[in-house]
């Protein structure tokens, strides 16, 4: 099997896994995500569907104008973030979707994930904060004990095009040791404190366009820096670090969020994870 055959084949096992195991009847609400991987979560829901296994009031939230295709497309029922409430009036929870399954470029032992390699993570990210659960879905290159193992075009960070070059040089002047302080000011800190990331200081690029003169534009149409600071030690630290920065939308991290990832691996096997310190909790 040629190594895109097998890359696909793994897309597909982890995808058909997560499905299997937590879209239920009892699901009403889905987030579908956005990303190759996704294609065939959606492609299960399908299958599923025209064998009675869904809610038939299921109700499905895309992320980014793809997977709204991939609704349409299937033939299943779509609706907007803040069409929810008018949904489900009684709704009393903020977490109004029951379960998201999305893709992610890299996902490491905490289930901390690196996203928005489709340039799509603010959307995926304000739906997979209204969802109770949010499940990853990827290949065996995508799992690592630390983010940016394997991942090495950085942190895809969203941002006004107004101002891109100025967030620029702010995200740059970053160091490893600064930190939030509690004024909510970017500090750089004392020698005490560990690095949040591996490189002395961030590179940021602005991403182009393939087959478009000129930067990527999102869904929202913002620019795209990507942000390349090596391995990253707290994800949660340098997420709010580049958040702090005005004019930067959404960052491409998604710390402490996911709650199951599944990986279809190199030898035809899947692999379902959980947060490593919530294993060992139990143990």
């Amino acid at each position: 099997m040629s190594t895109t055959s097998l890359v696909e084949q793994s897309k597909c096992s982890a995808a058909i896994a997560a499905v299997d195991k937590n879209v239920l009847p009892s699901v009403r609400v889905l987030g579908i995500g956005s990303g190759s991987t996704v294609v065939y979560a959606v492609q299960r829901l399908v299958e599923l569907r025209d064998q009675n296994k869904l809610n038939p009031d299921l109700v499905c939230v895309a992320t980014s104008f793809q997977s709204k295709q991939l609704i349409s497309d299937a033939g299943l029922r779509g609706a907007d973030l803040d069409d929810l409430p008018a949904l489900d009036p009684e709704q009393r929870s903020f977490a109004s979707i029951d379960v998201t399954i999305d893709g992610a470029d890299e996902v490491d032992s905490e289930l901390n994930a690196i996203k928005g390699g489709g340039a799509a993570h603010l959307r995926e990210k304000l739906v997979a904060n209204a969802s109770k659960r949010l499940v990853l879905i990827a290949d065996y290159r995508k799992d690592s004990q630390t983010l940016g193992e394997k991942w090495s075009s950085g942190i895809p960070v969203e941002i006004l095009p107004l101002a891109w070059r100025t967030i620029k040089r702010q995200i740059e002047s970053l160091l490893p040791k600064s930190y939030v302080s509690s004024t909510s000011a970017v500090t750089a800190s004392a020698d005490s404190v560990a690095d949040a990331f591996e490189f002395k200081a961030p590179r940021a690029e602005l991403r182009q366009a393939v087959r478009k003169a000129g930067p990527v534009v999102t869904d929202n149409g913002n620019f795209i820096l990507d942000v390349a600071v090596g391995k990253i030690y707290d994800p949660r630290r340098v997420e709010l670090l580049i958040k702090m920065i005005p004019g930067v939308i959404e960052v491409g991290l998604f710390s402490g969020i996911a709650k199951e990832a599944w990986f279809g691996n190199e030898d035809g096997t899947i692999a379902c994870r959980t947060p490593r310190s919530e294993m060992k909790k139990h143990e």
